[in-house]
């Protein structure tokens, strides 16, 4: 027992480690946190695969406690809870050997849960309010535009700009519900595909069988994303219950359009895989299915489109041979 202590504790070590730098990168680098985000789960998924779910839970543990004593409260119950969280979650889907769609559900209600409870405990330490929220909001708009004014901007510039970010701030607190929901999609759907790549390449290597190729959303999801755009069409005018109904609508969209966007990309993939395209061209069909959803919302038409089209079925070689689809 005592040769074998210092090897068994070496991965919750490393684990801890890089889980920490990167909660550390989000404290130092505010913007980095999007792209860190989704590596966060990945240390502790790992151990709890390789070594079992109590050295993964003394990762999550020990890196929120390192964390809280390098940064703060925030920066440290954001670390805990994304690593506990998805992160069990990524693991218990991996070690079940779970379909592409049961994964991406388990994550997505993980990390919905982590990211309201480090919302719900910020706002409550914080004492916020929509009228406190709108007023900081407000404050740093105006902060904002004066920096820039300084460095040369013009005057119209900013004002334009700030008039924009003023809009966006007070739209924002309705669309909450959708923008959390979106970001659990993301989040999730990154973790995975982040795990897929990478747990068969460290050194402790780790089968991912996950097939996003195969993935498809049930098909009255499809008219989720129908009764959104119809609730546009109907709040059309003035009137206080209409405001509601479009609030409600754009919810629905955010969230429906983001899987759809999934179901999109493993279309994409499901295409590069059995065409056998090259790297380089398969880079850029990645790259441009996310641009186009970024500046078009294509993507997402193309999954959504799917549920009816079944491009997979409808476009499949004729010939054998093709290999697996992953």
């Amino acid at each position: 027992m005592k040769a074998s202590s210092p090897v068994a504790l070496a991965p919750v070590g490393k684990a801890t480690a890089i889980t920490v730098v990167m909660g550390l990168c989000m404290a130092v680098f505010p913007l980095a946190i999007v792209a860190l985000v989704p590596f966060l789960p990945l240390p502790m998924a790992h151990v709890v695969v390789r070594w079992g779910v109590l050295r993964g839970l003394a990762v999550a543990v020990a890196s929120g406690a390192l964390v809280f004593v390098g940064a703060g409260m925030g920066t440290a119950l954001l670390v805990f809870m994304i690593t506990l969280g998805v992160g069990m979650a990524v693991a218990q889907a991996i070690r079940g050997g779970w379909r592409f769609g049961r994964s991406l559900a388990a994550t997505t209600a993980a990390a919905l849960v982590a990211l309201w409870l480090i919302g719900t405990t910020v706002w409550l330490a914080l004492g916020l309010d929509l009228t406190r929220f709108r007023e900081s909001a407000d404050s740093s708009i105006t902060e904002a535009a004066a920096l820039y004014t300084r460095m040369g901007v013009s005057a119209e510039t900013t004002d334009a700009v700030s008039t924009q970010l003023r809009q966006i701030a007070h739209v924002v607190p309705y669309l909450t519900p959708g923008l959390v929901g979106m970001g659990a999609v993301l989040l999730a759907g990154c973790s995975l595909g982040l795990a897929y790549r990478l747990f068969p390449r460290v050194r402790e290597k780790v089968k991912v069988s996950l097939s996003l190729s195969g993935f498809r959303m049930h098909w009255a999801a499809a008219y989720a994303s129908i009764a959104g755009l119809a609730t546009l069409v109907f709040a059309r005018g003035g009137g206080e219950w209409r405001t509601v109904v479009l609030y409600v609508g754009l919810n629905v969209l955010l969230v429906s359009q983001t899987l759809f966007f999934v179901q999109g990309l493993a279309v994409a993939r499901w295409f590069a895989t059995t065409r056998q395209l090259r790297p380089g061209s398969r880079t850029a069909l990645y790259v441009g299915a996310i641009l186009g959803q970024v500046l078009f919302q294509l993507t997402g038409l193309v999954g959504l489109l799917d549920t009816w089209l079944d491009y997979r079925k409808r476009f499949a070689l004729k010939s054998p041979g093709t290999g697996p689809v992953r």
